[in-house]
């Protein structure tokens, strides 16, 4: 017997009707919290959250970068390990390594997209690799060119928030 969630129903058929093509719920449960004078209370249905098609894939790559292999159980081999960055200096050379780890983790575990060139900038003064990735997302017809921070001191890739996505059709 399948579980039945009203909330997750009433999502699904608003943004199937939408024709998106990628939808994934967060991981990331939070409740939404309504100001009232002495009261703070959960705002029905306010801690269920989705991305879709660009986001979804965005928040994806977010999840591939920050997970070690052997995190998750069912998929150990999924992730990237970049550990071995932690107590090195920040260098051109080093930064090429980073870039072809990541080009090739997206090649094996993103199959909704083709990275076409991924550049990765050393930034020695904020302790950091700023990378910009150009996909291909072939069932949308698109290209978008996404940028991420590799934090060395907290080992946490970030997803720069884009204001004006680069978005091309073919």
């Amino acid at each position: 017997m399948a579980i039945k969630i009203k909330n997750l129903e009433q999502i699904s058929s608003e943004y199937t009707s939408k024709q998106y093509v990628y939808k994934d719920l967060s991981l990331d449960l939070g409740l939404t919290k309504i100001s009232a004078p002495g009261f703070k209370l959960p705002a029905p249905g306010g801690d269920i959250k989705a991305s879709f098609d660009l986001t979804a894939i965005g928040n994806s790559l977010v999840n591939l970068f920050n997970t070690l292999p052997g995190q998750r159980f069912l998929f150990p081999e999924y992730g990237l390990d970049f550990r071995q960055f932690l107590f090195s200096p920040i260098t051109v050379g080093n930064g090429e390594l980073i870039g072809r780890k990541i080009y090739n983790g997206i090649k094996i575990y993103e199959p909704r997209v083709n990275p076409l060139k991924v550049k990765v900038e050393a930034d020695e003064d904020n302790n950091q690799y700023n990378i910009t990735v150009i996909l291909e997302i072939p069932v949308l017809n698109t290209s978008t060119e996404t940028q991420f921070i590799l934090d060395i001191k907290k080992q946490q890739f970030t997803q720069v928030p884009n204001q004006n996505p680069n978005f091309t059709n073919k």
